[in-house]
């Protein structure tokens, strides 16, 4: 399965959410992104294909 991670920074917990998504014993492909860094156009556009392609997205 994969997973995408949206950082937001939004969420006090976090870091305990972040844990158990990236559980190591976990069989899927995790990815992060954070979105409180600044992005020009052909980063949001891979960012959107990283979103479409996925089978989770969690926002973090």
């Amino acid at each position: 399965m994969n997973v995408l991670i949206l950082e937001t920074g939004l969420f006090p917990e976090r870091d305990i959410l972040l844990q158990a998504l990236t559980d190591t014993a976990c069989p899927h492909n995790v990815r992060r992104n954070d979105l409180r860094e600044t992005r020009n156009e052909k980063q949001w556009d891979r960012l959107l294909d990283e979103i479409l392609t996925s089978d989770r997205v969690f926002t973090v």
